[in-house]
Formats: structure tokens, C-alpha cells, sequence
């Protein structure tokens, strides 16, 4: 039931999901379509909710259409776009004429954003406008080191039930490829993931990637990192890694996370700057087990929608995503039209 209860929730801001967990419990426990007891069902339901009856049944057809969402979802970062915002980024694309390149788009929104004083675009909205398929983030680049998986972790803008049922932030812990910019397993805690947190995280990640003679590998990990337990040493051999490949990350954790998702995912806030010891000032906060699976589902529709924008790339070029919203072709600059090489002619003809 959580689970479908999880489509339902991440359609909300993460500070509307105690309220979006019981109009989908409501829901839940509603009897079948067609029975005789659906009808007071309903008015005991929004009377519990506070709900008007005919604004209930707008919540079981929403309930209902959620869980049609397939996880392949786009990324919808335009949409999200405070409206100043969005005028600005259109002004720029305007602006820069024809087949302008998304980086020069992204500069000229930047400077207009900075004259009017507002918060200006991320590259992976301009892209989205442009109908460009979603970079591979190169998490290799944020670490500052070379290596082939990081170990990452960051506070979400997610309340969850803590001791003595004091509400604090949910924390992402995610086992990054790093390069191909993608969590391979995962897990969700209140406060710092302990070592068996760890090695269920690890533990994941050799089930999924399964390699019979693992190639030798190389980690970067957050400070602090609880690591030292030998069950979660025994996995990392598995996954090629040893010891004396293992690098610590001396900076704050959640860099490679941001790198990944930018400041939210979905649209849960990720707040790498927050202390997950201390407590969450909100109202609500929601059990673990409940939060675990809309995490885990915005995660899988952030991957799939990478996965179809890679698609989207084979088929058709940035040149072309770049026409259809510039109208125009591509401007070539200073060094690539003095590298161009003309046809050459036929001496005889020439003559």
C-alpha cells in the first residue's frame, strides 16, 4: 500500500505529505467501486479529513490518476520557474537570435536575472526549455578526485519521526556511479546512516550490479563515514574495492548528491547545509517506513527520465533541439569557421 500511497505524495511539496498520507489512507480504506457502503464511506471520509463531500471525490479521482503515472517522468525544472524568472530566460532565448548555443543562452539570462535583481536559471532548466537532453553529471568533477564510485550524503527538506516523536530531516545516503552519473542503491535514515545502514546500502549495490570477477575500483566517501564495520569491507571487496582505494572527501557532504539532482529532487528540497542532528521546526512529520518509498520513487523517475532524454540524444542532435526552439541553425564561431576547409576546385576547370 505504501507504495501506491508514494505516487500520490510526490505529487505534493514534501511539506504537504502528512496531508497527502491521509487523504491517501482515506482512500485506501475506501470499499469497492460499486458497493452499497461507498457512499457513506465517502461522507465519514471527508468528514474525518474536514472536506467537503464533493471535493473528497476530486481527491479520489486525483489518488486514482496518480497511480497511472508511468516513472518515466520528464524533468519538469521550467515549470518550477518563479515567473520573473521565466521571462527572463525567454527574453534571453529571444535575445540571442538563431541557433544561439544553450551556454551563451544560459549567460544572457544570467545577466538579465542579475539586473533585475532575481534568481536566475540553472544550465538544466535552460536545457530543458531547449528541448536538450538531460548532461551526464560528472560527479568525478565535484569530488576533486579520480575515481570510480562515491559514497554521498545529504539532508532532505523531508520530515520524518524521530526519537521521542520529534520530527528531523530524512537523509539521503546514495552509492554514486561516478561515471555515469547514477545512485546505484540507496538508503534513507533519521539523522547519519549507521554501519548497518551501510551495508545495506552495499549490499544493494553488489545485488544490482552482480560482478563475478569484479575489475579493481576506487571510492570516495563523505567524512565520517562509518566504514571501518568488516561486513562492509567484505562488500566492497565484492565490488572490487579495497582499502587502499578508499579516499575521504574532507568537504561537507552533499556535493556529489547536489551535483547529481541540483537543489531538489522531485520537489523534495535537498539541504546539504543542514545539521540532521538537530530537529526539523515543522507541525507534521511522517513515519520512516512511509518516506522510504516516495524517495525511492523520485529516484527512479529522475533516472528515467535521464534514460529517455539519452535516448532522446541518439535519435536527434543538440543541433536540432537547438532549431526547433531558435529557429535557426547553430552560430558558428571565430574558430570553427577558420578551421572550416573550402571544397577544393578542379585545376583545369579553374583555369
Amino acid at each position: 500500500m505504501e507504495d501506491r500511497i508514494a505516487h500520490y505524495m510526490v505529487t505534493f511539496t514534501a511539506k504537504q505529505w502528512p496531508e497527502a498520507y491521509r487523504r491517501a489512507l482515506e482512500v485506501e480504506e475506501l470499499p469497492k467501486k460499486g458497493s452499497q457502503r461507498m457512499a457513506a464511506a465517502v461522507t465519514a471520509a471527508a468528514a474525518r479529513l474536514g472536506y467537503k463531500q464533493r471535493n473528497f471525490f476530486k481527491i479520489i479521482r486525483a489518488y486514482k490518476e496518480s497511480l497511472k503515472q508511468t516513472d518515466q517522468v520528464l524533468s519538469k525544472y521550467p515549470r518550477q520557474l518563479p515567473n520573473e524568472t521565466r521571462a527572463a530566460l525567454e527574453e534571453a532565448i529571444a535575445n540571442a537570435g538563431p541557433g544561439a548555443r544553450p551556454g551563451a543562452i544560459h549567460s544572457a539570462a544570467e545577466a538579465l536575472c542579475k539586473e533585475r535583481n532575481i534568481n536566475p536559471p540553472s544550465g538544466r532548466a535552460v536545457r530543458t526549455r531547449l528541448n536538450l537532453p538531460a548532461e551526464i553529471t560528472d560527479v568525478v568533477a565535484y569530488t576533486g578526485k579520480n575515481t570510480d564510485y562515491a559514497l554521498d550524503m545529504s539532508p532532505l527538506d523531508v520530515a520524518v519521526d524521530g526519537p521521542n516523536n520529534t520530527p528531523y530531516r530524512a537523509v539521503l545516503t546514495a552509492f554514486i556511479d561516478a561515471r555515469h552519473g547514477n545512485v546505484i542503491a540507496h538508503t534513507v535514515t533519521v539523522g547519519r546512516p549507521m554501519a548497518d545502514d551501510l551495508l545495506h546500502l552495499f549490499t544493494e549495490a553488489v545485488e544490482k550490479t552482480k560482478p563475478k570477477t569484479p575489475s579493481p575500483a576506487s571510492l570516495v566517501i563523505y567524512r565520517g563515514a562509518p566504514i571501518n564495520d568488516p561486513r562492509l569491507k567484505a562488500q566492497m571487496r565484492l565490488l572490487g574495492i579495497s582499502e587502499p582505494d578508499i579516499q575521504v572527501d574532507a568537504r561537507r557532504p552533499g556535493l556529489p548528491l547536489t551535483a547529481l539532482f541540483g537543489t531538489k529532487l522531485g520537489r523534495v528540497a535537498v539541504n546539504p547545509r543542514s545539521d540532521p542532528s538537530n530537529p526539523y521546526a515543522v507541525d507534521e512529520s511522517l513515519p520512516l517506513h512511509v518516506v522510504r518509498p516516495a524517495i525511492a520513487l523520485l529516484l527512479e523517475r529522475h533516472h528515467a527520465g535521464l534514460q529517455v532524454n539519452r535516448e532522446i540524444a541518439a535519435i536527434a542532435s543538440a543541433t536540432t533541439a537547438v532549431q526547433a526552439v531558435t529557429k535557426g541553425p547553430q552560430k558558428s564561431n571565430n574558430q570553427e569557421f577558420t578551421s572550416a576547409r573550402l571544397p577544393r576546385t578542379n585545376s583545369k576547370n579553374s583555369r
